[in-house]
């Protein structure tokens, strides 16, 4: 039972285990043993709920499980039991990889973790009022509890779990800051261990120019939502003001026929171009969840690359024997999977990026079309005298037109953003240095005196 007290991880420590899909424990760490007070044989073979916190909501587990079944990644804030008692909190990761789950944990420090505190209170307590009141069974409980936890989500803003779980993991792994070329900074070791540390800090440094370029895609689509409302807001205005120019210029369809055909044709590409904008909303919003996802996804690998780190900097310090090193080619594992899923999530950016550069030059042709369309107008207006009767039309058009235009202008350099900001994802340069990682584990788990 919790005793009350709590135990404080350290900003380097680092959890990991691995499980069946049972959640069988199969391996863990010197850390998850250390914290837990658990020995290895009390953990080998042991469900992971071993170490399950009676203040956690079942909700938060089905949520994990949902996605791991569904074969994605999982991020979640947990709180967790010791042997003793004593409670501790975790940011755990857990990855699916073949018919196992991988999972790494660090003490929370982004600026989520008391917000999840608070929201699994809330949760646990309508959980606890439906087997109390209601007597509903188990997954029952924990079905409402994972819709419970995903309303109270809405509530700080996020579309459901997935949205906050994309957030959270960048921000945890942000907050550690540069801890695999300090922390785990080994410059005395030397042969394969030496081998492991330089390449686990190459692979973090390739990382890097992809951090620099998540760095890009977000600053575009925050740029681009709020140029796009400004733009479809002003198009919206001048499209009104056109509709009230076709119908002034029905008044006088008996001077000026040809006034008339005008005006009504050069509606369509006005009302093609808010379409155009208008369609800009959804794929914003699909580039936002894409880069949100590669966030993600770039955090998971740097992540699993620091747990090389750590492993080896254990080794180095006679923390941990040579043997721990058997798990590193598990963490390689997951690496390579991530560094694909990092790849397709690349090539999604890239083609929303395209789309949206598309969509805009649409809309700015089909506004460039009904300029011409306008100035037509204007000289059947002014060849038939009929400027006076059509003036008090004409001054809104000239200031919604002026508008739009300078935030159209705005919107196309974000376009040309867009297309310059397209690149692949060159896998290449990261698969040599976990090839080393690999080879150096080998070499390491020959030589049982380091």
């Amino acid at each position: 039972m919790p005793t009350g007290a709590e135990r404080q991880i350290g900003p380097q420590e680092l959890f990991f285990s691995t499980t069946d899909r049972r959640g069988i424990i199969k391996a863990g760490n010197s850390v998850f043993m250390r914290i837990s007070r658990y020995a290895a044989d009390e953990l080998i073979g042991a469900p992971h709920s071993i170490v399950r916190h009676p203040q956690m909501p079942a909700g938060a587990f089905r949520l994990m499980w949902d996605r791991l079944l569904a074969g994605k990644p999982m991020a979640a804030y947990v709180t967790n039991l010791a042997k003793d008692g004593a409670s501790y909190r975790v940011f755990a990761t857990v990855t699916p990889l073949g018919e196992d789950f991988l999972s790494v944990r660090m003490s929370p420090a982004g600026p989520l973790a008391a917000a999840a505190g608070q929201l699994y209170t809330t949760a646990l307590a309508y959980e606890n009022d439906l087997i109390r009141r209601e007597r509903r069974p188990g997954p029952e409980v924990a079905a409402a509890g994972a819709r419970e936890i995903e309303r109270l989500l809405s509530q700080l803003g996020f579309a459901d779990y997935d949205e906050f779980m994309l957030t959270a993991l960048p921000g945890e792994v942000a907050a550690r800051g540069p801890l695999l070329t300090t922390t785990f900074a080994r410059p005395q070791a030397t042969g394969p261990l030496a081998e492991i540390l330089d390449a686990a800090a190459r692979l973090n440094l390739e990382l890097e120019h992809m951090v620099e370029r998540l760095g890009l895609y977000r600053s575009l689509s925050s740029a681009l939502g709020p140029a796009t409302e400004a733009v479809l807001h002003h198009a919206h205005g001048l499209y009104h003001s056109v509709d009230v120019a076709r119908t002034a210029s029905q008044g006088v369809a008996e001077q000026s026929p040809v006034l008339l055909n005008v005006a009504r044709v050069m509606g369509h590409p006005m009302s093609s171009a808010v379409e155009a904008l208008r369609q800009l909303a959804p794929e914003l919003g699909a580039l936002r969840r894409e880069v949100a996802e590669l966030g993600f996804r770039i955090a998971l690998a740097r992540l699993h690359i620091e747990m090389v780190g750590a492993f080896a900097a254990e080794v180095v310090d006679r923390a941990a024997p040579a043997s721990a090193l058997a798990e590193v080619p598990r963490l390689c594992d997951a690496l390579d999977g991530g560094v694909v899923a990092m790849s397709h999530a690349v090539e999604d950016v890239n083609h929303s990026l395209t789309s949206m550069a598309t969509r805009i030059r649409e809309a700015s042709n089909l506004m460039q079309e009904f300029r011409r369309f306008l100035g037509q107008w204007r000289i059947l207006v002014l060849r038939q005298r009929l400027g006076q009767a059509l003036a008090e039309h004409m001054a809104p058009i000239d200031i919604q037109l002026d508008s739009t235009a300078d935030q159209l202008a705005y919107l196309e350099s974000l376009a040309a953003q867009c297309e310059s900001s397209i690149a692949p994802f060159d896998r290449s340069s990261l698969e040599p240095h976990l090839h080393r990682v690999r080879t150096a584990v080998g070499l390491s788990r020959a030589r049982p005196s380091l």
